[in-house]
């Protein structure tokens, strides 16, 4: 489901630990077994999919081609069998390491898609930049996005974090009893335990800096905050106990040979528990 590029287990930075995996126990299948800003592509509407036959193949960017169940119907956690996995170039610099994935598929499919993940020199800064061209012969018109798995300290998400968004809410929003999203922030008024939050708290016209947005533990005073460089159509909060996920959205549509290119920077700081 998600990009096997550059997963990232843990950052970090002054004595503070920055994400975690999602689950405790690792399985390999599993649909969200990931950890960090793990991105996906086409949530909703797969390539090829729609078009292919039982057993056929459709693609997944960043994974490779999977085989269609017996339904039309397509499940972002479906267990859809894999039938190839993309390969990868992998470069490994001082302070960076670039992928490359090329693949090509059935009736047409086929991308290029790089990814950068860099340290900023002198900052506490990770930068992770993507290129996606289109090398097949049919227009590729799908949605990105991050889930931003984000856990600091190893400390369950709760009252105990607060995340900010650069835009508000007029009204509070209540989610499942025990939180809301008031003002341009996410309040929890008690520990999760087995439920989990979800809400659409953007969705529109970008007005050209809603990719972003803050995590910060107050009790430990650790926080990261990122920023991307492309407009956003939706963004969504969804959490549980092992992580707070902001998760901008964002359309990518490219005709055959064009190609679009976006990063996001992400900034790691430390400040006195209890302020801000």
């Amino acid at each position: 489901r998600f990009d096997w590029s550059g997963i990232i287990e843990r950052v970090d930075y002054a004595g503070h630990r920055f994400y975690a995996p999602l689950h405790e126990q690792h399985d390999p299948l599993g649909h969200d077994h990931v950890s960090g800003p793990a991105g996906e592509f086409a949530m909703f509407r797969p390539m090829g999919f729609a078009e292919a036959a039982p057993g056929e193949s459709f693609v997944k960017i960043g994974v490779g081609l999977l085989a269609k169940g017996e339904s039309d119907e397509y499940q972002f956690h479906g267990d859809y069998r894999l039938l190839r996995a993309g390969e990868w170039q992998i470069q490994r610099g001082e302070r960076k390491v670039d992928f490359l994935q090329e693949l090509e598929g059935e009736r047409g499919w086929a991308y290029r898609y790089q990814k950068t993940i860099r340290l900023a020199p002198g900052q506490p800064e990770m930068v992770i930049e993507k290129r996606l061209e289109n090398s097949g012969a049919k227009t590729i018109d799908i949605q990105y996005y991050n889930h931003n798995f984000t856990l600091i300290d190893d400390h369950p998400y709760g009252p105990d974090y607060r995340v900010e968004f650069p835009f508000a809410t007029a009204t509070p929003v209540e989610i499942n009893d025990i939180a809301r999203f008031r003002g341009n922030a996410i309040e929890v008024d008690a520990p999760l335990g087995d439920r989990s939050l979800w809400l659409p708290v953007f969705e529109g016209e970008d007005p050209g800096h809603y990719y972003a947005a803050s995590v910060r533990n107050l009790r430990s005073g650790a926080a990261v905050h990122f920023q991307g460089d492309a407009a956003i159509n939706r963004m969504v909060f969804w959490a549980v106990e092992r992580a707070a996920c902001p998760e901008p959205f964002i359309r990518i549509r490219l005709e055959p040979g064009q190609a679009c290119s976006w990063s996001t920077r992400y900034r790691f700081s430390v400040d006195a528990p209890g302020a801000g």
